[in-house]
């Protein structure tokens, strides 16, 4: 089965993981994270050689950080931002994989909205309010998978492609294999609701869910990194 492309695969992420807002503007997409991390934040460039200046302004009056999502192929802006003296943070990898190939019955539940031990979880993590705040605003189809009081993930589906956010083990049942049962437990969900595919970010220095998805057979597909000025 062919894998999805790149490009869907940033799509999906769009879609599954939303801004608050989103602006084009002079061959930019400007977006409002409300704090809710990089990925939200992160100004992309639609028109090539278009003028840096303008997104940087745009992002200050938003009194977000002067930050820029750099995809394949955008070498040219990456150079110039270089620069200007921006620097590269968080590389990030993107794996896909057939469902049919993850999808597995387990004893995890579905719900809409994180109770509070969940909630917890995911702080525990670094993933607090305004994060929650993304996954309340997307409108895909969606859910929160968790394997009772110790495993949660994020899923949601756009054009048949699922992608798992914010996946976290709870701290006192760590190495117990309870990741790679939640990302089964996503897969199952997403193949009921008609997905094809299961896809996840992560950073690349994050050796343990690198090893992770690669050990569920998820091939990586393609990247992004950030630039920031500090």
């Amino acid at each position: 089965m062919k894998l999805p492309d790149i490009q869907s695969l940033y799509d999906v992420t769009d879609a599954t993981w939303p801004s608050a807002s989103v602006a084009s503007q002079s061959g930019w997409i400007i977006k409002n994270g409300a704090g809710g991390g990089k990925r939200v934040s992160a100004a992309l460039q639609t028109t090539p050689s278009a003028d840096i200046n303008t997104a940087e302004l745009a992002m200050q009056e938003l009194g977000q950080d002067r930050l820029f999502q750099i995809r394949t192929g955008e070498d040219t802006l990456d150079a110039a931002l270089a620069i200007r003296g921006y620097d590269l943070i968080d590389r990030v990898v993107l794996l896909v994989a057939p469902l049919s190939e993850l999808a597995k019955s387990t004893d995890a539940q579905s719900r809409q909205t994180p109770n509070v031990t969940l909630t917890n979880i995911w702080a525990a993590g670094g993933i607090g309010p305004a994060r929650l705040d993304v996954m309340n605003r997307a409108t895909c189809t969606k859910s929160i998978i968790h394997i009772d009081d110790r495993a949660v993930a994020y899923v949601g589906i756009h054009n048949g492609i699922a992608m798992a956010h914010a996946v976290e083990v709870s701290k006192k049942h760590r190495r117990q294999g309870l990741g790679k049962l939640v990302m089964h437990a996503v897969a199952r969900w997403a193949e009921l609701q008609g997905a094809e595919f299961l896809a996840v970010i992560t950073v690349m220095d994050n050796t343990a869910a690198r090893s992770l998805y690669q050990n569920l057979g998820m091939s990586e597909v393609g990247h992004y990194h950030y630039r920031i000025k500090r």
